[in-house]
């Protein structure tokens, strides 16, 4: 073998060895998710693809405003990007385009635009379980209108922690 052909297999094995490294990593430490709707806008928008951490889905990480990706319970071939409204205990109540979670109102700052009616309703998050709301709350799909309501937290994936493109796009969530 010539230098030639053995710096290409070392450059070779290298390569396959990066790649290796980064499949791996993206197995078991990161996901890459593409936003194919307009359900979290503005914070996310259709066509973002936003970085998440599969480290960060036990419930002493899961916080109230966080962005998780998860599988829908009346879903399941589905993977979804909604914002933890309800922990595992309270009562969410959802009227007159605010949220409540044990009659304290929520932060609705991230919204897209003033929520209608529809969704309206009182939600006991069971032991273990969350409620997520999409930020375009007037065009989501999320737990008001799921016939199971609510996701287990063995369905949570990973948490949404940076959109990484389109560039002008890039920033912590």
């Amino acid at each position: 073998m010539d230098k030639f052909q053995k710096k290409c297999c070392i450059f070779l094995l290298f390569y396959a060895m990066f790649c290796a490294v980064i499949s791996f990593l993206f197995h078991t430490v990161w996901m890459l998710n593409y936003i194919p709707s307009e359900s979290m806008e503005n914070t996310l928008r259709e066509g973002d693809f936003v970085i998440a951490s599969r480290l960060e889905t036990g419930e002493e990480d899961i916080k109230r405003y966080d962005i998780f990706i998860f599988v829908p319970p009346d879903n399941p071939e589905e993977i979804y990007i909604k914002r933890v409204i309800g922990l595992p205990g309270e009562t969410i109540e959802v009227f007159d385009g605010e949220v409540y979670a044990d009659d304290v109102k929520l932060d609705n700052s991230f919204i897209k635009e003033p929520q209608d009616g529809d969704g309206d309703g009182s939600y006991i998050v069971p032991s273990g379980h969350y409620f997520f709301l999409g930020d375009n709350r007037n065009n989501s799909n999320d737990s008001r209108y799921w016939v199971d309501e609510y996701v287990p937290l063995d369905n949570i994936v990973a948490k949404a922690t940076h959109i990484i493109f389109p560039f002008q796009h890039r920033r912590k969530i």
